[in-house]
């Protein structure tokens, strides 16, 4: 009998009496495929979630690999970074302080033998300001008859503190602990020493970064108050505080070596106000004195005042006349005003320009200019520096005359006498106003030179001696047989053009002198017989004579 299966249900009573019978066949060959394809099916699901899984895990791994490998590479440029920033500030630092110590220990020898307090005192101010990069500091010196510090020098206080503040040696003090242990304090250190955590801002003088004192093997003299470097820095390292403290050591010997101890607190304040006001004085001068010179050249001179004696002496130099052509007239069509603001616009500009060549202004007669080259600065040829300066004085009057044209304003040409010879220079007059000014032949040919120009319609003119030291960078016409008013006898003198390039003008050649001993140079070419020039004041018909340069439309009367 073939196997099977019945399933009977009992069906609700609302539904009726009766039974439902289910029969399913009894060959198994179903159940087997039913079962092999759950099979399939799980495997299928298995190797669909192993592929799954092996993909995304292998992404997770590279991704984290690639994460890591990321971050080591910004890990070590960074530091690399670092590293080659700090190398370069530790380089910039190695060059700082070999500088520094240089110019302090050069400082310090020339100290060991110098026995002047007050210059002492004056290079440790400076050592303390520019090598030491203070700030703010004091220079406390101790008074043995009272026992108590007070302030000597000091940089960015109030000249008060001189009778206000003192400290007595009894105060528990950054300054006296100091002066008392012969040891520098420093105030993030100080802090953290139960010695001295105590005396942080104490009065009367708070803010104290770094107290150094000055001492000897025998002596202690005063202690440093520093309250701030240029820098801005607060933190110092031990290399820094070792150099300190062996600083304050050399200062010691140098301030004994010099024998402070041996004057009293009021001998050394008198001393030290006697050379305040020298070197007040000393700062009026040099503006004085620059007004007529190079501040160079008045720098040198208040350093070596011995290379030159201004008591009267024979030089050889060059002296430039410069003056206003027509002057009157010009003066004539504007306010007095408008005379004195184009006069000193064109003087300070003419000023400027002889300073920058070296020159010195000797002084101003009226409206003309007289200079002087190679008096007090030694100038191997003065009379080439005074042409080139002469050249651009010319220049710069046409660059003034064409801004005073655009203005609406009067202009004006200069003419130009330059003379090389010896000279007496020295203080010139009464005892009770001197001036220091040249004299001579020389002085006296510059300025007919000047004068010159008129009758010769030329604007800058210079005598043989001059012409020598020129050589070919101008443009030189000779001028023969001249006679100078005031002088014997006649000459030869020499008008200057500028060099044009690719022209030589109407006025003739390049010209240099050939000396009679034979130096090879060319002769002296003389202008084409086409062009009349006078051979004597006067001569010639004032057709012939070239006026100066002047600005179309403002023709200026030849004085």
């Amino acid at each position: 009998m073939p196997l099977t299966a019945a399933l009977t249900l009992a069906l609700p009573a609302a539904a009726g009496a009766g039974t439902l019978e289910f029969t399913y066949p009894g060959s198994p060959l179903p159940w087997l495929v039913a079962e092999i394809l759950a099979v399939l099916l799980v495997v299928a699901v298995g190797a669909l979630l192993f592929l799954f899984r092996f993909v995304l895990g292998d992404k997770r791994v590279r991704l984290k690999e690639e994460v890591r490998q990321t971050l080591e590479k910004t890990f070590l440029e960074k530091q690399r970074e670092e590293f080659k920033k700090k190398t370069e500030a530790l380089n910039l630092r190695v060059k700082e302080v070999r500088h520094q110590l240089g110019s302090v220990f050069i400082k310090v020898k020339n100290l060991a033998t110098t026995l002047d307090p007050g210059q002492v005192f004056q290079a440790i101010t400076e050592m303390l300001s520019q090598e030491i990069g203070a700030a703010r500091f004091i220079l406390f010196l101790h008074d043995r008859e009272k026992n108590e510090l007070y302030p000597f020098r000091w940089q960015e206080y109030p000249d008060s503190i001189r009778e206000t503040l003192t400290i007595p040696m009894a105060t528990p003090h950054f300054l006296t602990f100091a002066f008392r242990n012969r040891r520098h304090v420093y105030r993030l250190a100080a802090t953290e020493d139960a010695e001295t955590r105590t005396l942080v801002d104490q009065p009367p003088l708070t803010g104290t970064l770094l107290a150094l004192p000055i001492y000897t093997l025998d002596e202690t003299f005063g202690v440093i108050h520093i309250e701030s470097f240029r820098s801005g820095r607060e933190e110092i390292d031990e290399g820094d505080l070792r150099f300190f403290a062996s600083l304050g050591s050399f200062m010691g010997m140098a301030l004994a070596n010099a024998n402070v101890l041996l004057q009293t607190r009021d001998e050394l304040t008198s001393t030290k106000q006697l050379t305040e006001q020298q070197l007040a004085e000393k700062k009026r001068l040099k503006e004085v004195f620059s007004r007529y010179t190079s501040s160079e050249l008045v720098d040198s001179l208040m350093k070596n005042p011995g290379s030159v004696r201004l008591g009267g002496i024979t030089k050889t130099a060059t002296i430039l006349f410069s003056d206003i052509v027509g002057f009157t007239k010009f003066s004539e069509k504007l306010t007095p005003e408008e005379v004195v603001l184009s006069i000193n616009e064109y003087l300070s500009r003419m000023t400027e320009i002889v300073l920058d060549n070296n020159g010195e202004i000797d002084k101003f007669i009226g409206d003309a200019v007289m200079a002087r080259f190679g008096v007090l600065a030694d100038l191997p040829s003065p009379g080439l520096v005074a042409v080139r300066t002469a050249m651009t004085m010319l220049e710069e009057v046409k660059r003034l005359q064409a801004k005073w044209l655009q203005e609406g304003r009067e202009a004006f040409a200069i003419r130009i006498g330059v003379a090389t010879g010896p000279v007496l220079a020295g203080n010139i007059g009464s005892e009770r106003r001197q001036e220091f000014t040249v004299m001579g032949t020389t002085v006296n040919l510059a300025s007919r030179l000047e004068s010159l120009n008129k009758e010769l319609g030329t604007s800058l003119l210079i005598d043989e001696t001059t012409y020598e030291q020129v050589g070919d960078e101008y443009r030189v016409i000779p001028r023969e047989n001249i006679s100078i008013r005031g002088l014997v006898g006649t000459r030869r003198v020499f008008e200057v053009q500028p060099i044009v390039s690719g022209a030589m003008g109407p006025r003739g050649k390049i010209i240099q002198f050939k000396d009679k001993m034979g130096s090879g140079k060319a002769e002296p070419h003389l202008p084409a017989p086409t062009e009349k020039l006078p051979v004597a004041p006067g001569a010639g018909s004032p057709e012939e004579a070239q006026p100066s340069a002047l600005p179309e439309g403002r023709p200026g009367r030849q004085e």
